[in-house]
């Protein structure tokens, strides 16, 4: 096994057995859209959040055998915090659907195409949060220089690590490789293993209000034949209109594929539990030349306990809608008795009434 990733799985396991930290559960949606980062923070315990895109993709590479394809490619990655504040279980899907046009030797050749680019899972753990110690991050209430300029300690990062499995199935992008009729045919078939891993270390800065910076470094298909190095790194900035811009730069290094892409997008948040956004990234090189554009969507079913003592458990729910139905049906009947007894009250003063006027006449 490679010694990358004993070291990595050595380094969770330390970790892990390690004190633990305290996640930053947020009141807005925390989604890695629409840039290809992962940030460093879960999306809490109990929230269950759906990321989504659908782009248009384009690539050409004219040096190898004046290939191009262009076509559709959808994104999906379900987010789920589970056990701890600062665990969350991870869930990506990349379909694709495309037409590739390439020159051999029997002249022009066109193939239409359709299968997953990737699919993945994986956790993602947070090992350590600067943010723990808030009494340093409260605002100073006599400089605005003091709130605003960049900190040393704004410097340290949040740390977090990703461990997951790639998944092939039906072998028509093995490693996600758009031009693989082209290597098959001059090269050697590429074969992806059925299941490969995946290892990341993830570093998310807060340099100032609103200015975030992400990097993810590490390397996929770990086990397979084929490996792939990646680092991203992600500027962010978020206003207080609900709008967000990021800025990105992505290095890609296997026997395949060596290029760098940059990318750029807007974000903007409906709701807290709601968000757009528009991105599109490009390669530098030509070799092959790639343009991805695209839209998406960042939802959340938030069921975090913000409140102490909310029940969260199943049984405790049910045993929380039996209490309150039984003291509804207990106020119910006392409400009834009250209404008897003022009933039965008021006919006994009508009757002490009339006794009481004949009593007058009499006299």
């Amino acid at each position: 096994m490679n010694k990358f990733f004993t070291h990595f799985c050595a380094a969770i396991l330390i970790f892990f057995m390690i004190g633990s930290v305290n996640a930053q559960y947020t009141d807005v949606i925390n989604s890695n859209r629409p840039s290809q980062s992962m940030g460093a923070f879960s999306v809490g315990k109990n929230v269950y959040q759906w990321e989504q895109g659908i782009s248009f993709r384009q690539g050409a590479f004219d040096s190898f055998s004046n290939a191009s394809y262009s076509g559709l490619g959808t994104r999906v990655q379900l987010r789920v915090g589970v056990l701890k504040e600062q665990l969350e279980v991870l869930g990506t899907v990349d379909y694709q659907m495309d037409e590739l046009i390439y020159q051999n030797a029997i002249g022009k050749t066109t193939t239409n195409r359709k299968g997953f680019r990737d699919l993945s899972s994986g956790i993602k753990y947070l090992l350590y949060d600067p943010f723990r110690n808030t009494e340093k991050y409260k605002p100073n209430l006599y400089s605005y220089h003091a709130n605003n300029r960049i900190r040393w300690r704004d410097l340290i990062p949040a740390v977090s690590v990703y461990a997951g499995a790639q998944f092939s199935i039906d072998g028509i992008y093995p490693y996600q490789e758009s031009f693989y009729n082209l290597f098959n045919f001059n090269y050697r078939p590429i074969a992806e293993p059925i299941v490969s891993v995946t290892g990341m270390l993830i570093l998310q800065q807060h340099l100032r209000p609103g200015l975030v910076l992400v990097h993810n470094v590490g390397m996929r298909y770990i086990t397979a034949d084929i490996q792939q190095k990646k680092l991203i790194g992600t500027l962010t900035y978020s206003t207080r209109e609900n709008w967000s811009v990021f800025g990105e730069y992505q290095i890609d290094d296997s026997p395949l594929y060596r290029d760098v892409t940059l990318g750029t997008g807007i974000a903007y948040l409906l709701t807290e539990d709601l968000q757009i956004d528009l991105a599109v990234q490009h390669s530098m090189k030509t070799t092959p030349k790639l343009l991805t554009a695209g839209i998406g969507v960042s939802y959340r079913i938030d069921k975090h306990n913000i409140w102490v003592g909310q029940p969260q458990d199943l049984k405790d729910i049910k045993q929380a809608r039996n209490d309150r139905k039984k003291a509804y049906e207990e106020g119910k009947t006392a409400r009834k008795a009250e209404k008897r007894n003022n009933k039965g009250l008021r006919k006994f003063d009508k009757k002490q009434k009339r006794i009481e006027r004949k009593l007058n006449k009499m006299r």
